[in-house]
């Protein structure tokens, strides 16, 4: 017995690759006022988002942040489960103004390319991942409050959840 995953071509990729591949090649910087971001996964690199140097200012990073099974309403026995994989997406801008740009950037991107019955969200080879669908296709962003008084270079961050389904063959 074989599990495998519905719409998967090829081999598994970890999201954070896959939705990092998509937003740097999707972004376009006339959007945001010229500005082209860093872009970081986990899957890649090693968390410097909070760099003291200031190296991550301007940067995009897709953070690995949780799988979980979901209840099943839709499945046949015991053959079919439904999975969320959940990235967190933190935004590092210059200012207020470029950080809520990249925030909309983000936003376009993700609305563009969400997955549905008719469109598969592809890895960074092309290939169709996993994923079925995203349970929001525009995301809320949320601030990270600044660790001392000022706030030189805001933060904020929002939830990608990511549906897909394993199933036993």
């Amino acid at each position: 017995m074989a599990i495998s995953f519905t719409n998967l071509i090829g081999s598994r990729e970890n999201l954070d690759k896959t939705i990092r591949y998509q937003l740097q090649t999707g972004w376009i910087s006339a959007n945001v006022s010229g500005v082209t971001p860093k872009f970081y996964s986990d899957t890649e690199e090693s968390d410097n988002m909070a760099t003291v140097d200031e190296a991550a200012l301007n940067s995009v990073r897709v953070n690995l942040f949780s799988r979980e099974r979901t209840a099943d309403t839709d499945v046949n026995g015991d053959d079919k489960h439904t999975w969320k994989f959940r990235l967190l997406i933190e935004i590092q801008g210059e200012s207020l103004s470029i950080l809520t740009q990249m925030e909309d950037e983000v936003n376009r991107i993700l609305w563009t390319l969400s997955p549905n019955t008719n469109t598969r969200l592809n890895k960074s080879d092309g290939s169709a991942s996993e994923v079925a669908w995203f349970e929001e296709s525009e995301l809320t962003f949320n601030r990270i409050q600044a660790e001392g008084e000022t706030d030189f270079t805001p933060i904020s961050q929002a939830e990608l959840i990511c549906i897909y389904f394993r199933i036993k063959t």
